[in-house]
């Protein structure tokens, strides 16, 4: 039996590390800020599988995308961010029974991306 966030955090901190060595090279060439879009979907044909893929433009994305991890490169800073603005990963149907009802667990910048994304209706 496998426990709440036994796979999560592993593949979070990968997710992290390969997103900020994708930064760190990209940095030496483009000296200007970018963003790193990320996304993850189960294999078609492999089970326990995922395809991932990564991008780089040095456009700033103009809304949040269903399914895209969005990091932001900061020239001036030197610093790699989560843009929560533009984040929006969760892109599967999930069951009243599987959401929180705690206050605590409410992340509202979750929620204004997926207003502006005008892709999603929350409850």
């Amino acid at each position: 039996m496998q426990e709440m966030g036994e796979t999560r955090e592993p593949m979070a901190l990968d997710c992290w590390t390969a997103a900020n060595d994708l930064a760190n090279k990209y940095s030496k060439e483009l000296k200007r800020d970018f963003w790193i879009l990320y996304a993850a979907k189960p294999h078609v044909v492999h089970k326990h599988a995922i395809v991932a893929g990564w991008n780089v433009i040095t456009q700033k994305p103009p809304t949040a995308m269903v399914g895209i991890l969005v990091f932001h490169w900061s020239h001036e800073n030197k610093q790699l961010t989560v843009d929560t603005e533009l984040s929006l990963p969760p892109d599967v149907p999930l069951s009243e029974a599987e959401l929180s009802k705690k206050v605590v667990d409410f992340t509202p910048s979750l929620a204004d991306a997926a207003k502006r994304s005008k892709s999603i209706i929350l409850a």
